[in-house]
């Protein structure tokens, strides 16, 4: 495994004051390092909420919900969504009472804003309440001591995983799998195994084959109807998995006839430097959302590309170079 894969060992750093927000404040200093603990107050207002918002905002870098911990160091400290001690300048009252100014006009999305649940008698938790509370709050400090456990940021699922390279690699299902039947019932049989088909053994159709749902479980994928829990550590089964099935699937993406995800028509795939660095940049973009530096861009041009290209085929060049922005944390993790 060369140093690019072992990028998976590097895990999200969270900021956190500790577990639930329990962490002993033994001194002002520490205080400072810590952040602001939750009071009784904002675990009463968060179990208010939390059946009306967890549903969206249990996990990731807006799992408000996970834990009292990450309701106050994420919402509760960030002046953006709590002011302290002005509700109406909160984003927060302004979602619940549905006339929110940023991406959302209210929280939870759907027809109705919290307030109407209240008025309807579906919350119970009055707005009134919340006002109250933020209100009372003195000023927040957001956390600045690094707790790796704490849920921040969280890696991807396998459905995750599945649907996000379908997109990003111009696969679609029946690139795997062809209509099969079972004793009547529709199955997926896969076109070959050689194509590290995946898919989870839940589907409809089901998968006919076991190993296109072992990939899936290898990936940390769960089932209801196997009664498997999902796994969403970067575990090294999952590192594995990941780093066959990105190279298996980008292969197969660039060998695709009039597949345009990863070469836009009027594109040409050739080995002048100044147009492979070109189509990383591009890549950069594509795969994590973000433009990669010059010096990102030639150092992955040099310690990717070059190494695995030979004087008469770049293929293997291209797809080590497609598998390193999958396996790339910023892909992995949100």
């Amino acid at each position: 495994m060369n140093r690019f894969a072992l990028l998976l060992l590097v895990l999200p750093v969270a900021l956190a004051c500790g577990r639930d927000g329990t962490a002993p404040v033994p001194s002002t200093q520490s205080q400072k390092a810590c952040g602001t603990p939750a009071s009784s107050e904002t675990v009463r207002i968060m179990q208010g909420l939390k059946p009306h918002c967890e549903g969206c905002h249990a996990q990731g870098a807006r799992g408000y919900f996970a834990s009292v911990d990450t309701f106050q160091s994420l919402l509760v400290s960030d002046a953006r969504l709590v002011k302290a001690g002005s509700p109406d300048d909160s984003e927060l009252i302004r979602l619940l009472e549905g006339r929110g100014i940023a991406a959302f006009k209210q929280m939870p999305i759907g027809e109705k804003s919290y307030a109407q649940l209240v008025s309807e008698g579906t919350a119970t938790l009055p707005i009134a309440d919340v006002r109250a509370w933020i209100q009372g709050l003195s000023t927040q400090q957001r956390d600045a001591r690094p707790d790796p456990d704490a849920t921040r940021i969280t890696r991807m699922s396998a459905t995750q995983v599945q649907r996000a390279l379908y997109q990003q690699l111009g696969l679609t299902h029946d690139d795997f799998f062809i209509s099969a039947t079972e004793f009547g019932i529709p199955m997926a049989e896969s076109r070959n195994d050689d194509l590290y088909p995946m898919q989870p053994p839940d589907a409809v159709p089901a998968p006919r084959q076991l190993p296109t749902a072992e990939r899936f479980y290898g990936l940390g994928g769960g089932s209801v109807m196997n009664q498997t829990a999902q796994d969403r550590s970067a575990s090294p089964t999952f590192a594995l998995t990941l780093t066959q099935v990105s190279q298996r699937w980008c292969r197969l993406a660039l060998a695709k006839t009039g597949n345009t995800a990863l070469f836009p028509a009027g594109s040409q795939r050739t080995a002048d430097p100044a147009e492979v660095k070109a189509t990383l940049r591009r890549w950069s973009l594509h795969f994590l959302g973000e433009r990669f530096t010059d010096a990102q861009v030639d150092a992955l041009y040099t310690d990717v590309f070059v190494p695995l290209s030979t004087p008469t085929d770049t293929e293997p060049a291209w797809v080590g170079v497609c598998s390193y922005f999958i396996r790339h944390p910023h892909w992995i993790f949100y």
